[in-house]
């Protein structure tokens, strides 16, 4: 009987609690509020737009990795021996940058799993296979390196077992001086010589993020760290956000409660919580202010209304995403929303190389690619 009782009296509050949920929660309204309106970043910042070729004359796809300078893009190409290519955009003409080493033929003996471009070179994670191993034997990864103008590709180092280099851990990679850095969704942050060595493990045991080197931001201990000296910043408590902070050396991203048939709404704001400025959209990308200026946002929607498709998250754009500038409080449109269902796949946002000043992205329109550098974003100055 009391165990009756008992089940009486939890039934009873579930059904209080539901009953109260259920009024909480607010009704669709007749007219929901209107979207704020983003211009293509074309329009905004026309400077930093090029349109690529999608595919060779030979039918092989190119995918963009990083700008050169001037006018030159260097794209690549993923198939068993993956080319690099030097693309003029003023021109339109191509030429081959580099090419993987011959044993790259065979299928999976260098797949590419993330680039970077440093001031003198280009730097690539590759995993494969043992020079001479056959198909289906034991894989690693490795580090490898190239002229920034051109030339023969080398290998700088293999990784020994147990260091991860997979293209889904990779969260970023940069070449860092006279090192390449790279860092993976667990937080681990690894360096390593490109004249050639082992690899370094900077501040084991953290959950870092690194966001402008050798600063990151350890989102459970609250704090900016410089990973190369352990110098430690405090970040200030934001407890009116809903979601953890993405902080640079100075400014983090973070997102606002959202309310049910409201547009979304980011916070960009300083480490000590000053200089708060609110910006339609949401933070699902958890990515800090490239350098401590641009925040890579979704687009506004409402909370609540499926009609406007939204930005995927932190695993990946969709085919829509926005750019902030928190000096100029400009915003933009990455991608399309005229893509069809059947569009969707082609069109979605990519990231190129993480450089220091930031990446280049790209998505698909039929035959062609638009590339956008975000490095080149923002020329004004901006105190910091």
């Amino acid at each position: 009987m009391r165990a009756g009782v008992a089940l009486l009296l939890v039934l009873a509050v579930g059904v209080a609690w539901a009953s109260r949920d259920e009024e909480e929660v607010p009704q669709r309204p007749a007219e929901l509020p209107v979207v704020p309106h983003l211009d293509p970043v074309k329009d905004v910042w026309p400077d930093v737009v090029s349109v690529v070729p999608a595919e060779r004359k030979d039918g092989m796809w190119l995918w963009p990795i990083g700008a050169l300078g001037g006018d030159e893009l260097l794209l690549m190409t993923r198939e068993h021996r993956p080319e690099f290519i030097s693309f003029n955009t003023r021109t339109k003409k191509q030429r081959v940058f580099a090419q993987a080493p011959e044993r790259a033929a065979c299928g999976g003996c260098f797949e590419v799993q993330a680039t970077t471009l440093g001031a003198s070179h280009v730097a690539l994670l590759v995993k494969g296979y043992a020079s001479g191993a056959s198909y289906g034997g034991q894989r690693h990864y490795e580090l490898w390196a190239m002229p920034r103008t051109g030339g023969p590709m080398h290998m700088v180092s293999r990784l020994p077992l147990g260091v991860q280099a997979e293209e889904a851990y990779v969260y970023g990679f940069q070449i860092a001086g006279e090192h390449a850095v790279w860092w993976g969704y667990d937080g681990d942050v690894w360096r390593v010589p490109l004249s050639g060595g082992e690899p370094e493990q900077l501040l084991p045991g953290r959950r870092l993020r690194v966001s402008s080197w050798p600063w990151a931001y350890d989102q459970y201990e609250r704090s900016v760290v410089n990973v190369e000296t352990g110098q430690e910043i405090e970040v200030a408590a934001a407890d009116d956000l809903d979601h953890r902070l993405a902080c640079g050396p100075a400014w983090c991203v973070g997102e606002d409660r959202q309310e049910l048939w409201k547009v979304t709404q980011a916070t960009v704001l300083r480490v000590d919580g000053s200089e708060r400025t609110t910006v339609p959209g949401d933070a699902l990308l958890m990515r800090p202010p490239i350098r401590d200026r641009l925040a890579l946002l979704g687009v506004p929607t409402v909370d609540g209304d499926d009609s406007i498709p939204r930005t995927w998250g932190a695993g990946g754009l969709g085919h829509v995403a926005q750019i902030y500038d928190r000096c100029t409080h400009q915003s933009a449109l990455l991608g399309s929303y005229a893509l069809t269902k059947a569009e969707m796949p082609w069109g979605e946002i990519k990231i190129g190389a993480w450089t220091q000043n930031g990446p280049l992205v790209f998505w698909r329109t039929r035959d062609r690619l638009v590339v956008v550098d975000l490095a080149r974003i923002g020329g004004s100055s901006c105190s910091t």
